[in-house]
């Protein structure tokens, strides 16, 4: 082998390391990030009394209604039911959605949301009235259909399937 051959050799090794590392620390990081925002809200919650019916899990926030596809900013964060209301969380950039079960008026599985398709399992919407303006908010969780049955059977609503 040439000098020319072992340099072409040493440049493709130190680019495959680059392509493979990358992802992985830019998976890392979004993974270390989410469980810095799960572990300090669901402390926070704790630290106020807040009892969870059902989780906190992780879950993928679909976005806002109001806020239409284009401006909406989805992420993974986590959801949960507590006694009193719905909390859905986006760790980046962090926001925090809570719904008492008296604002929520009807509760959805739907394979589309905000001009998005759902791959492998289902949006739960959620239609609510806050401060008196009509919206909804999406969410994906494993076993939708179960976590859809729990929130509307919570919010006295008829789950639509």
């Amino acid at each position: 082998m040439d000098l020319s051959s072992i340099s072409v050799l040493i440049i493709t090794a130190i680019l495959i390391a680059a392509v493979i590392s990358i992802p992985w620390f830019v998976s890392r990081r979004v993974f270390h990030t989410w469980n810095r925002h799960k572990a300090e809200t669901v402390h926070r919650w704790e630290s106020e009394g807040v009892q969870f019916v059902r989780g906190p899990v992780g879950g993928q926030f679909a976005g806002l209604e109001s806020l239409g596809p284009d401006r909406s900013m989805k992420g993974i964060g986590f959801v949960a039911l507590t006694e009193n209301d719905l909390r859905v969380t986006r760790s980046v950039p962090s926001e925090v959605w809570i719904l008492t079960y008296k604002q929520i008026k009807g509760v959805a599985l739907q394979s589309k949301f905000l001009g998005r398709q759902a791959k492998k399992s289902q949006f739960i919407v959620v239609r609510f009235v806050k401060d008196g303006e009509k919206d909804k908010l999406a969410f994906m969780v494993n076993e939708a259909e179960e976590w859809g049955k729990d929130l509307a059977q919570a919010a006295q609503v008829k789950l639509k399937s």
